[in-house]
């Protein structure tokens, strides 16, 4: 028997919530540049999205300031130990981002070149009707999407504290 809480968590971390985010950073990615993404990458984008601060922080901040601002909104006040916590939800999250992943190849939202580990989006318009909760997680990932594209790994890394 699910109990109340955990029916929550399930339904803001299912798998298939999960999919349509990544398919949305993925797609805001490869908006700017037609650039394929890094699959590394994609562990970081369910730990922030939903993650009802830092979703906020990118929502609340413009598209053309970049991700140098969300950092330094989430950051400015924090602890040192604050700072890895998406780096650790990254890692406990591993299996939801593998699963929505999963769906999302099967689903044909997005494919990876298996040669080279890198990630492309197949659909770029689907307007289905959603909620104006899951409308912000899908519009905060294609920011952070975006975002993301004109930075290297490394950069990425330094601004959001994270590891690959």
């Amino acid at each position: 028997m699910i109990n109340n809480i955990d029916r929550e968590v399930y339904y803001v971390q299912n798998p298939a919530i999960g999919a349509a985010v990544l398919w949305k950073f993925i797609y805001g990615y490869y908006l700017k540049e037609n650039k394929m993404i890094p699959f590394p990458l994609l562990f970081i984008v369910l730990p922030i999205i939903l993650r009802e601060d830092l979703c906020t922080a990118i929502k609340s901040t413009q598209k053309k300031k970049g991700l140098s601002k969300v950092s330094e909104k989430l950051f400015k006040d924090k602890k040192n130990d604050d700072l890895y916590t998406i780096n650790k939800s990254a890692i406990e999250l591993r299996p939801l981002t593998l699963s929505s992943f999963n769906i999302g190849i099967s689903a044909s939202l997005f494919s990876i070149d298996i040669l080279t580990a890198q990630v492309f989006p197949l659909a770029h318009t689907r307007k289905p009707r959603l909620s104006p909760s899951t409308k912000d997680l899908l519009d905060a990932a294609e920011k952070l999407g975006m975002w993301c594209s004109e930075l290297s790994l490394l950069e990425i890394c330094e601004w959001l504290k994270v590891r690959f």
